[in-house]
């Protein structure tokens, strides 16, 4: 889910070249037709499907159009920053929704075919900073959100593990998602690696731990930040 544009969309396309079968799924009609496009003019093949996923039974559909599957990522999360004195209950509801009960439905919908065949990879969306509560300007409701994902995330990793399912986060800190401004040489200045990180870095650890060989890895966050937020 979540897999059309952004971080999703570079993982999906990252999965196909890796001979993976993929469904990519998300709400927007147009990004899906953009990940199509991308896909073939790149000689890969990739389903897509237009779901909503924060409710059970969008979930269950998602997951019966893509067969039962072995890999499951979820990379939906929307975003809002602004003072706490303008946080409404509609906008952390709102929140709450994309970036974990989708994730939740999706994985509860994902997990009795895995338990079956006593295998499978979860992946989830984090974000860097994540692991400690902390203020974070203007973006606190979000990265709250994230919190509780990464606590949830760790509790479904260890009831897993005894089913051979794996469970595991990828947190991306800033990430350059277009062409080059005046905003991101200020951004980059803050980041002890200088630079911005690329989709296609994230997509690498997200390969890494869907992998059959990393089996063993489970209940971990991994940090891809260029050592921001150290």
């Amino acid at each position: 889910m979540g897999g059309s544009r952004g971080l999703g969309r570079a993982v999906s396309l990252a999965l196909a070249a890796a001979g993976a079968s993929v469904l990519a799924a998300g709400r927007d009609a147009s990004s899906l037709a953009e990940l199509r496009a991308i896909a073939r003019a790149r000689g890969l093949t990739l389903r897509t499907a237009r779901a909503d996923a924060s409710r059970t039974a969008g979930a269950r559909r998602l997951v019966s159009l893509a067969g039962a599957p072995d890999l499951l990522v979820v990379a939906a999360g929307d975003y809002w920053e602004g003072p706490v004195s303008r946080l409404t209950v509609e906008r952390w509801e709102a929140l709450a929704r994309s970036n974990v009960s989708v994730a939740i439905a999706t994985v509860q919908a994902a997990l009795p075919g895995m338990r079956r065949r006593r295998y499978g990879r979860v992946l989830l969306f984090g974000v860097a900073g994540g692991e400690y509560p902390r203020a974070a300007a203007r973006a606190h409701a979000y990265r709250a959100s994230k919190v509780a994902l990464l606590t949830l995330a760790r509790g479904l990793a260890q009831e897993e593990a005894a089913h051979g399912v794996t469970v595991n986060l990828v947190s991306p800190g800033i990430i350059r998602s277009g062409g080059r401004n005046a905003a991101f040489a200020e951004l980059a200045r803050r980041i002890p690696a200088g630079r911005l990180g690329a989709p296609r870095e994230v997509a690498r650890v997200a390969l890494f731990l869907l992998a059959e060989e990393s089996g063993y890895i489970t209940g971990s966050n991994v940090i891809v930040s260029g050592g921001y937020l150290i």
